[in-house]
């Protein structure tokens, strides 16, 4: 068992990379709750790999284009 944690726990290195950490559930969260990741039912790796594969896609996909949409509408005048 370790005595010490590395990086040390409050460091600022330790404090970036729980930050990276939380990020990382955060999305795996959400894969599992809206994509269904964690009913996956192939019994041969190769399915499961592709399924998770394509999932992440359109994961990705779809924030790209959330973030390109977005960009576009501040680049817009504002028209009131």
């Amino acid at each position: 068992m370790r005595k010490y944690t590395n990086p040390a726990r409050g460091s600022e290195k330790w404090i970036k990379l729980y930050k990276e950490r939380s990020a990382v559930e955060r999305v795996n969260a959400y894969l599992k709750g809206y994509f269904q990741l964690n009913n996956v039912r192939h019994r041969s790796g190769k399915k499961e790999k592709c399924h998770f594969q394509l999932i992440t896609l359109i994961y990705n996909a779809s924030k790209l284009a959330v973030h390109r949409i977005n960009k576009v509408l501040r680049e817009q005048p504002n028209v009131a």
